[in-house]
């Protein structure tokens, strides 16, 4: 009797592992959403700043719709690929080629280039746009 309890237990051990993991991907894809709005509220403040109106910045708009679905990532790649940076030192360098130079055409700038230029780059400076 004990064994059939044991290897019950192991399939409702089981069955809670997967769940968890359905869950916990249902609460990543929310705070990536999270995370979008907060880089678009970050450009919008970094164009507002530099006397830019952010509505020209047209790739900004897509921050604000839902994330496409993403394909499906083995969950030991997704851990290996995690690292412990904050968020604004991961912006930072993602966005260093950015940072100087001469301001993005905001017809067709991505979110990362306004980020770059107008948060941490030359545009910080609250320079007259061209």
């Amino acid at each position: 009797m004990r064994s059939r309890l044991r290897a019950y237990e192991r399939r409702l051990a089981r069955l809670a592992g997967i769940l968890r993991a359905w869950s916990g991907e249902t609460e990543r894809a929310a705070k990536r959403q999270e995370g979008r709005k907060l880089i678009a509220m970050m450009a919008r403040a970094g164009l507002a700043a530099a006397g830019i109106d952010p509505g020209t910045a047209v790739t900004l708009r897509d921050l604000d719709a839902p994330e496409p679905a993403r394909p499906q990532v083995h969950p030991l790649r997704r851990a290996a690929q995690r690292s412990q940076q904050t968020l604004l030192d991961f912006l930072r360098e993602t966005t260093a080629r950015y940072h100087h130079g001469r301001p993005p055409d905001l017809a067709q700038a991505s979110p990362m280039q306004i980020v770059g230029y107008y948060c941490f780059g030359d545009g910080t400076a609250r320079e007259a746009p061209a």
